[in-house]
């Protein structure tokens, strides 16, 4: 019985300690903003422009709810795991971008050709990190915004 109570806690412990925002130092990476990464992924950065998320802190300011923590998680890029704060304290990051997906970019930038650096932001962050803001979208046809 000891050993699933450990089991479960420790599998409970993992779920909530997020290792992909974590370096090997246990120093959280930093998150930089899309504007970092136009400049060398230029072909990415216009098709991100085209995207409907692009617009998403324009809308959430619209309908007043950019200091709601249920939007924000969405809306902004790494909200409550070392990115966004504020408008004030992190303007580069409001509205949902790149590292959102990709997770934090702060190694990549600092050192662009580093084999493993640019291996873990070539793929989203973690599995079905889609459904974190989409599964969200019924709450949006439900609620009169």
């Amino acid at each position: 019985m000891k050993k699933v109570i450990f089991l479960v806690f420790v599998i409970g412990f993992l779920f909530m300690f997020n290792y992909n925002y974590a370096s090997a130092e246990g120093n959280t990476i930093e998150y930089v903003g899309v504007e970092q990464c136009a400049g060398c992924h230029p072909a990415e950065y216009q098709d991100y422009k085209q995207r409907k998320f692009n617009k998403s802190w324009r809308v959430l300011k619209m309908r007043g709810a950019d200091k709601d923590e249920k939007c924000l998680k969405c809306h902004v890029t790494g909200f409550g795991q070392g990115g966004f704060i504020s408008e004030e304290k992190t303007p580069h990051l409001v509205g949902k971008q790149c590292e959102a997906c990709h997770g934090p970019g702060g190694n990549h930038v600092s050192n662009p050709v580093d084999a493993d650096f640019k291996k873990q932001m070539s793929v989203v962050s973690k599995q079905n990190i889609c459904i974190e803001c989409h599964a969200c979208m019924t709450t949006h046809k439900s609620n009169d915004f």
